[in-house]
């Protein structure tokens, strides 16, 4: 009679590192997220805010600075996202735009307002033109997708400065060596802008532009900016520059809610 072989049951010691290794992954994940809405954090920070051991924190930061998701801030003992974590930001990102869903609705934009239609992202410390729809008029302006500029000046730029972490404000603006009271007058325009919702500039890209930003969010945060930019003589009045808010405000809200169900 052939003897019947039965499998080996899981030992009680294997099964019991079953939750401890989702709990690894967990934690590991729990860090990178971190870094979705923060520059860069010391490790003290990040056991912190997330109520771990400061050995359990160094043992992940470990694995994720040997796989590239993590790298070590320029500031002594801070770390930021890697280029493993950008090169996931950029495929997502040209996956969107491949899709064609920010295409079709800044084309929808500039229709609507006649308008040249931008998408912007921040490029660490710049804010670069992803896409755009050129204005229907033989005098019109022109922003191409792949043009970057410091992120500082500008609706574009102040409408992604103004949502970014507090503590990634502090070392943009600290890397512009900026006198107080310019410093002071941006801060309290930053604030105005979250405030309101959009931001506005006046000649700040070009001379006789005049432009508006509302913020694209996404599940992990600003995703990126909606712009319209307008030359000075077709946005001379209140009615008229209400018109163009209006108009990128629900293009920004359209993109988030695409964004944030992605």
């Amino acid at each position: 009679m052939k003897k019947r072989i039965l499998p080996k049951k899981a030992s009680s010691t294997a099964l019991s590192d079953f939750p401890k290794r989702r709990d690894e992954r967990g934690t590991a994940m729990s860090i990178l997220l971190l870094f979705a809405r923060h520059r860069s954090l010391s490790s003290q920070q990040i056991a912190g805010l997330l109520r771990l051991p400061p050995s359990t924190v160094y043992r992940h930061l470990e694995t994720l600075l040997q796989a590239g998701f993590v790298v070590e801030s320029q500031t002594m003992g801070r770390y930021a996202a890697g280029p493993e974590v950008v090169r996931l930001a950029d495929n997502y990102r040209d996956e969107a735009l491949a899709q064609g869903i920010v295409s079709r609705r800044l084309e929808q934009l500039s229709k609507e307002t006649g308008e040249l239609a931008a998408y912007l992202v921040q490029s660490s410390r710049e804010v670069l033109c992803v896409e755009s729809v050129e204005s229907i008029h033989i005098l019109s302006c022109s922003y191409a997708a792949g043009r970057s500029r410091p992120l500082l000046n500008g609706a574009s730029a102040r409408a992604i400065l103004a949502h970014l972490p507090e503590e990634e404000i502090d070392e943009i603006l600290a890397g512009h060596f900026l006198a107080p009271a310019e410093e002071t007058i941006i801060r309290t325009d930053l604030e105005d802008i979250r405030a309101r919702g959009f931001a506005t500039s006046s000649g700040a890209l070009a001379p006789g532009v005049w432009g508006v930003s509302a913020p694209v969010f996404g599940e992990a945060g600003l995703a990126g900016v909606v712009t319209t930019m307008v030359p000075l003589d077709r946005a001379a009045t209140d009615a008229e520059r209400n018109r163009f808010i209006s108009f990128t405000r629900q293009a920004a809200e359209d993109l988030s809610r695409v964004g944030a169900s992605a």
